[in-house]
């Protein structure tokens, strides 16, 4: 037992004395210094690519806004544009001349009848001296939206047809306009929370 811990001694002691030599521990120290340059340029490298893929990101981002923009704007129809479309889109149902789907004598019994329309029709204040009787109604578009196409007579026994549609979007912005289209005179305006157009 005496002999086995002299041995461990031994060797713990022979270990402490062994040192490296200047040579050596220069060496050593030349490899450590020269693994932390190498594994630096791989950090700076990473940093440049995600700089380069962050800037080419916000690059394309913007390019694609202003396109969207630019369609936007080229898309969306000057006031005059929207008139005309719209008077055009009057002046040829007008002239198709289509029946009523639903016979009423008046706005409240039209509003009664056309029970899927998603505004109230209005007696519009500047036909009321026109003398005009109502004849009937049927469902239509106007600019893509759910529209009352009214058939309306006057004391001559001529026809003229009126639309009424709900007064948001495209059409509330829409002053007052008279002009003619496929050869009809179209009056348009709104009133009440309602865009109107008359033909005939």
């Amino acid at each position: 037992m005496t002999d086995h811990y002299s041995t461990d001694e031994l060797i713990k002691d022979y270990y402490h004395k062994q040192n490296l030599s200047a040579d050596k521990l220069q060496q050593m120290t030349e490899i450590a210094q020269l693994k932390n340059q190498q594994t630096k340029p791989a950090a700076i490298n990473w940093k440049q690519r995600w700089l380069a893929q962050r800037n080419i990101s916000i690059a394309a981002s913007l390019l694609l806004a202003a396109i969207i923009s630019l369609q936007w704007i080229i898309a969306t129809p000057t006031q005059q544009q929207l008139v005309a479309s719209i008077a055009q889109e009057i002046a040829i149902n007008h002239q198709k001349q289509f029946g009523s789907d639903f016979k009423a004598a008046s706005y409240i019994g039209l509003r009664n009848a056309m029970k899927k329309l998603d505004f109230k029709l209005v007696d519009p204040d500047r036909l009321k001296a026109r003398g005009l009787q109502i004849l009937g109604g049927r469902y239509c578009s106007l600019h893509g939206q759910i529209a009352a196409q009214v058939r309306l007579k006057n004391d001559t026994g001529a026809i003229f047809t009126l639309y009424q549609t709900s007064s948001h979007d495209s059409f509330n912005t829409l002053t007052e306009h008279s002009q003619r289209a496929n050869g009809v005179e179209i009056e348009m305006w709104n009133e009440g929370g309602v865009f109107l157009g008359i033909a005939g």
